[in-house]
């Protein structure tokens, strides 16, 4: 199955690939949910490992682990998944999809050329900054919609760039997301 990029999407990937190009090893990458940040971390996965890049796919949570690893077997990408009794555990790929809380006790097992980080606004607890530090020279790529923390602290200390391609009203007005419904209790 061949999936075919939203012009945004492309775009993305072009702007990610300049600000590397320009040394910035750091960025963030801000779109809003059901934009597809998955969908371009697949892609620049898939060209990454075609020029023999090692890369990993963190997660915190098995829902975001199985979309990650579906959306790369929709693409063609052949990884392991580094997850506790995981039937797909296999070290020796080259693209792997991460459970946060397995690769930080087998940082020795890898070596990344790009981590991707999903859901990045965790990305300063205590497992991410182990396992960013287990990998100084990587480029790091995180991904979220919504790219600041609960608890005010910022993401200045883990990442060196923000990039926001599109944002949700830029999404609804060209036809790519629905106009969002909120809903709310009375007190």
């Amino acid at each position: 199955v061949k999936i075919k990029l939203r012009d945004y999407q492309i775009e993305a990937i072009k702007q990610s690939r300049q600000l590397i190009k320009q040394g910035i090893k750091k960025i963030v990458l801000v779109l809003p949910t059901g934009a597809g940040k998955t969908t371009i971390a697949a892609e620049i996965i898939r060209s990454a490992k075609e020029k023999e890049s090692k890369i990993a796919f963190l997660a915190h949570r098995k829902e975001l682990i199985d979309q990650a690893s579906g959306r790369l077997d929709d693409m063609g990408v052949d990884h392991g998944i580094c997850k506790a009794q995981h039937r797909r555990t296999d070290p020796r790929k080259m693209v792997q999809v991460a459970s946060v809380q397995s690769l930080v006790n087998r940082t020795r097992l890898y070596d990344f050329d790009i981590i991707f980080i999903d859901e990045c606004h965790r990305a300063n607890a205590g497992t991410y900054k182990k396992i960013l530090e287990a990998y100084p020279s990587s480029v790091v790529i995180g991904l979220t919609a919504t790219p600041y923390r609960s608890d005010g602290q910022g993401l200045g200390d883990v990442f060196d760039e923000m990039l926001v391609v599109k944002t949700m009203r830029e999404l609804v007005d060209e036809g790519h997301l629905i106009r969002p419904r909120y809903f709310s209790r009375s007190l």
